[in-house]
């Protein structure tokens, strides 16, 4: 391994343990009233749109059960909607419902609200550089995504 291939591997597990602990410390500070496996399966929907309850279940790295158990309770609040796939009778289809969206919008905003009191004395030059590197790291994963 070259010099710099031992320093982006540092770099990355850098990375994934820091975002593991920020993600910890967001997670705290949600309330029950937006259960974190809500939010996640949320997110999902927002990031690849509408898909099957398999496909679901296989970006989430949980069960077909689990995955079925959580949509239905999602579909049972209103957040999500389930249809059968045209392609497919046996299938069925999630898609996150206006509904959906206003929760994770509202427990995304609980959780930043929480962390605001943990980054206030940043300064105007760290949180430029922190916004530059969030976008220089949303633009990385964007064209690197496995799925």
């Amino acid at each position: 391994m070259t010099d710099e291939e031992q320093q982006l591997h540092e770099l990355l597990v850098n990375l994934v343990s820091n975002t593991h602990r920020f993600a910890k410390l967001a997670g705290s500070f949600a309330s029950d009233q937006y259960p974190r496996a809500w939010l996640r399966a949320l997110s999902l929907l927002e990031e690849y749109g509408e898909m099957r309850i398999s496909d679901f279940a296989r970006l989430d790295r949980s069960s077909q059960p689990s995955a079925t158990a959580l949509l239905r309770k999602l579909g049972e609040n209103g957040y999500v909607e389930r249809r059968a796939d045209p392609e497919d009778a046996r299938a069925v289809r999630v898609t996150m419902t206006e509904k959906g969206r206003k929760i994770l919008n509202d427990g995304r905003n609980e959780i930043a609200d929480a962390l605001v009191p943990h980054f206030v004395e940043l300064g105007p030059e760290q949180i430029k550089k922190l916004a530059d590197g969030l976008a220089e790291l949303r633009s990385i994963i964007k064209t690197s995504d496995p799925s």
